[in-house]
């Protein structure tokens, strides 16, 4: 696997600078909080808290060479925990886990990972390994939405405002949404994410209040 040792020295493919038409960065956001790259022979180990256990994962070895046995680890902490079907995750996934470690120095609790075909619509990132749900401890989800949002490339992220999760996915567009649904309720995709975000609607509006006044069912996470 040639791109294993290609990683260093920094993990580059964070920033949202590039093409302005991928980018869903808000104007006007200059001086906010970002995630910086990070020399991936002195990133911290992962934190990660699954299924109320917490691991240790140690991503990259002291050349900054992505170690082979930690994409195994992640795999088995990303497995579909009702039907015990799990699936590579994805090494960009993990790179931006790693990201997140260093600057929040946090536990990272992963609520969903892998999901088995079966379970979840064939288009979700979900099944391929490259999508995880999650939490950073001690940090609002709304604040990790938009760190998230305006610090990696390419990138899904999505906002629950009425759950307990925030998605972080790797794709090759920038991709944002807002999921009004929460535990065991049909999604509810805002029609105008940005604008909800910008004036508030987004933590004002219910679940019930969302679907009365029209959203998606269907969504890209």
């Amino acid at each position: 696997m040639p791109w294993i040792g290609s990683l260093a020295p920094l993990l580059a493919a964070l920033a949202t600078e590039g093409d302005p038409a991928t980018s869903t960065e808000p104007r006007g956001e200059a001086g906010l909080e970002r995630i910086a790259a990070v020399d991936p022979r002195t990133a911290p180990p992962l934190s990660i808290l699954r299924r109320g256990k917490l691991h240790t994962v140690v991503v990259f070895d002291e050349h900054g060479r992505m170690r082979h046995d930690a994409l195994a680890q992640l795999r088995a902490l990303m497995t579909d925990p009702r039907s015990g079907v799990d699936h590579p995750t994805h090494w960009r996934l993990a790179t931006l886990l790693v990201a997140m470690t260093a600057h929040w120095g946090a536990t990272i609790e992963v609520v969903s990972g892998y999901r088995h075909v079966s379970r979840h619509t064939a288009r979700s990132n979900h099944t391929r390994g490259r999508a995880a749900d999650l939490r950073v401890h001690g940090v609002p989800n709304r604040r990790v939405f938009d760190v998230l949002r305006r610090s990696f490339a390419e990138v899904g992220v999505g906002y629950y405002p009425n759950g307990t999760f925030v998605h972080l996915d790797v794709r090759d567009r920038a991709t944002l949404w807002v999921d009004y649904s929460g535990a065991d309720q049909t999604p509810c995709y805002s029609r105008t994410p940005v604008a909800d975000l910008a004036d508030g609607t987004a933590e004002r509006t219910s679940y019930e209040q969302a679907l009365a006044r029209g959203c998606r069912v269907a969504g890209d996470d």
